[in-house]
């Protein structure tokens, strides 16, 4: 082609990509392959044992049952990353002026399109894992929409608030699950991760000892919930299937964040090591439900996690890399 007509084509190309870029960037979708895994780990599990015969997703095909969890994963993930910015976007203005809002990329009133959109998306997924799974997933829509509006502004809250929206999105395929150290290991991990970047981007209010104090407290109380529940049931920690032995893949999972984390945080600070740990974050999240799918000796379903990991990484370096450039013009790249 050439002329006027080639010229158009170039034009209606860059701006596709320039929406591409945009829509990634605002939903930080390079982010929601650790919140799909936490999700595929417990439909994995439940599909795999007998004890869960009752609960939608075990009667349901396998396929259809992932597909389901992703697809509430991914909503709900875009929903809290895209309402973040809609409630910031006065604040993003002045302190990251190169987020999609405040850039000029998108409107305001597209962009709360785009965060009913996701939650919209968020309960389809959600019906069909069945209605204890709307429940949840309402749950947990409410308790990004109470962090965003109110806990971020309370380091106290807030904290506790993201352990408690990440066990409470783990549980909506199976709110019966039994087996909750996994559930209480990532709600940890989330809030040790959100201290951290809390301190790192040195947000505001700063994290005080006060803070941390009430925060751990939060923690503790429940951390006894998720843990004692099951036992006051009978149920115990973990499985029968789980032995001393089988907890190694797990506690080594842990070991090796912490070992990555400082090795790659080392000679970086601000905003540069916050996103690093959030990367390495949203990764081992999937890293730890394949180390408990080893654990309780399902090997296979444990590679499939352990692929969705390695694979998610890939993608969200290389995406990162290309969105990395957006704040240059399209035509000049």
């Amino acid at each position: 082609m050439h002329g006027p007509i080639a010229q158009r084509y170039d034009d209606d190309m860059r701006r596709l990509i320039l929406r591409i870029i945009t829509a990634i960037q605002l939903t930080r979708l390079t982010m929601a392959f650790g919140a799909v895994a936490d999700l595929w780990f417990v439909i994995l599990l439940t599909h795999a044992s007998s004890q869960y015969v009752y609960v939608e997703v075990h009667k349901m095909e396998l396929y259809g049952a992932l597909m389901a969890g992703a697809t509430v994963a991914i909503g709900l993930f875009a929903y809290g990353a895209s309402l973040n910015d809609v409630l910031d976007a006065r604040h993003d203005s002045t302190f990251s002026p190169e987020r999609p809002i405040p850039a000029g990329r998108i409107r305001v009133g597209q962009a709360i399109v785009v965060t009913v959109g996701s939650l919209l998306v968020a309960m389809l997924g959600g019906v069909m894992l069945g209605l204890a799974a709307v429940g949840m997933s309402l749950l947990t829509a409410a308790g990004v929409l109470f962090y965003n509006a109110t806990g971020k502004y309370i380091p106290a809250i807030g904290l506790t608030t993201v352990g408690l929206v990440h066990a409470a999105h783990m549980l909506i395929p199976n709110v019966n699950l039994q087996f909750t150290l996994p559930v209480w290991l990532v709600m940890t991990h989330a809030m040790v991760i959100a201290a951290l970047v809390h301190h790192l981007e040195d947000k505001r209010p700063r994290l005080r000892r006060r803070a941390i104090i009430v925060s751990s407290i939060g923690w503790l109380i429940w951390s006894s919930a998720l843990l004692g529940v099951p036992m006051m049931r009978g149920d115990g920690l973990w499985p029968d299937e789980v032995n001393a032995l089988g907890l190694i893949c797990p506690i080594g999972a842990v070991i090796c964040f912490v070992a990555v984390a400082w090795w790659k945080v080392s000679g970086v600070s601000g905003k540069a090591a916050a996103e690093k740990l959030k990367r390495y974050g949203a990764m081992w999240q999937a890293l730890y439900g394949a180390a408990w799918l080893l654990a309780v000796g399902l090997t296979q379903e444990a590679i499939w996690i352990g692929a969705l990991a390695v694979a998610g990484f890939i993608a969200m370096t290389l995406i990162k890399e290309i969105t990395g450039l957006s704040d240059r013009p399209v035509a000049f790249r």
